[in-house]
């Protein structure tokens, strides 16, 4: 039976994460070293970590980052283990550390989460000045947005932008 573009995909991400250990860049850079498109990247990936194979971690302004989920977890006992040595490490305190962690990311502001869910999408960006751009949202940081547009790259400050419209 023949595979499809999606298995092959997944099989081509478990090797290079199981190879490299992990993946730091953004989701266009990705698609292209896996010959594929963002948004079956951004399939892929999130059929992996509900297989629990890895974990995808968006970072503002730099993409995102992406681990072996055992990786993690070891590094995150270490993480524990590298307290004070006066009293043993117990599982309850491993759990401890990883339900701080997991309140951190619950707390991420509304705009890096509509932001970081549009990243490789179309999207209509208006400016205080009337001026309408539209394109791709590449990334985003503190201040600005990086987006294709039909004349090349832009750079926007989002003190510039009255309004975001996406699909």
């Amino acid at each position: 039976m023949a595979q499809t573009k999606s298995d092959k995909v997944k099989t081509w991400l478990k090797e290079y994460i199981s190879e490299f250990g992990e993946y730091s860049g953004t989701i266009e850079e990705l698609s292209q070293l896996a010959g594929a498109s963002p948004y079956l990247i951004k399939k892929v990936l999130g059929e992996l970590e509900e297989e629990g194979f890895l974990k995808s971690e968006t970072r503002r302004g730099k993409g995102l980052l992406i681990t072996l989920a055992q990786r993690q977890e070891q590094e995150e006992k270490e993480e524990v283990e590298e307290s004070p040595k006066e009293e043993p490490v117990s599982e309850e305190k491993v759990e401890e550390k990883k339900s701080e962690k997991k309140e951190k990311e619950k707390k991420k502001s509304l705009q890096d989460q509509v932001l970081s869910s549009l990243l490789g999408k179309p999207v209509t960006v208006f400016l205080i000045s009337g001026t309408r751009l539209e394109g791709v949202l590449l990334d985003y940081d503190n201040f600005t947005l990086a987006m294709t547009a039909p004349k090349g790259k832009s750079l926007v400050y989002k003190h510039a932008i009255a309004t975001i419209l996406f699909e």
